[in-house]
């Protein structure tokens, strides 16, 4: 049985993930820390095609992420995929910005990504094909100063994914960067998110005309588990319709 696990998939670009790694026939577990009636309806979706189960899991706890990953040795053996997804935006110029707002925004993509890929090495170590997916975003490159905390956090995460692709593969384990452009997802109602000139706009920016969606996301992972792609490690891909270069 191949398993994979994707943190932060109650909703967004983390649903479309579990989902598109059950159509590849994983098992898929699906976790949440907060939104558990988001994770009910992702399973309901997983349950469909494939087996699934959830976990509650808080990704800058050491003790839940220990207890997480024993679990899936207990329960499977081993670990195929682990999908680095859970993310928080706190979206305010510096000067606004509390140290507890910055702190959970940073903490949660460095340290959650520092966590996850730490406990869940020795389970990769024993899978035929382990990978390691960090979503990561262009704002780790090209700042924008109304959201310095996320700037900081996904700058660090490309660091440790790059980094982390040196020392694993030795292992087997390759370790690639997922970069999405602007996706609707859930995350943008806390925003301003169901502004539709704003989306607009976004699109009509984009060279290619649109905003991405999860599923153009999760859409990339499945093209980076085919055999095709077995020798790219290390890699930071942009899924936004060529955003970022502008």
């Amino acid at each position: 049985m191949k398993v994979a696990i994707t943190t932060g998939s109650s909703k967004g670009i983390g649903k479309a993930i579990a989902i598109r790694l059950t159509k590849e026939k994983y098992f898929s577990i699906v976790t949440f820390n907060t939104d558990e009636a988001g994770a009910d309806e992702t399973l309901k979706e997983v349950k469909k095609i494939g087996d699934d189960m959830k976990i509650k899991l808080d990704v800058i706890s050491e003790n839940s992420v220990k207890s997480t990953f024993s679990l899936i040795q207990k329960k499977f053996g081993q670990l195929d995929i682990l999908v680095n997804n859970a993310g928080v935006e706190k979206p305010f110029p510096i000067e606004k910005l509390s140290l507890e707002d910055w702190n959970s925004v940073v903490y949660t993509k460095i340290n959650g990504h520092f966590l996850c890929t730490k406990y869940a090495i020795p389970l990769l170590k024993k899978s035929k094909a382990p990978h390691i997916f960090s979503i990561v975003s262009s704002l780790g490159e090209k700042p924008d100063p109304d959201y310095p905390a996320y700037c900081v956090g996904t700058a660090g995460t490309i660091a440790f994914t790059k980094m982390m692709a040196l020392q694993l593969g030795k292992y087997g384990i390759r370790v690639n960067g997922i970069a999405p452009g602007t996706t609707r997802t859930p995350m943008w109602n806390t925003m301003g998110g169901d502004d539709e000139e704003m989306w607009k706009s976004f699109a009509k920016s984009n060279p290619l005309g649109r905003v991405s969606t999860p599923e153009d996301i999760a859409n990339v992972i499945a093209l980076l588990l085919t055999k095709d792609a077995e020798y790219l490690n290390g890699n930071i891909v942009y899924v936004n319709g060529g955003g970022h270069l502008k």
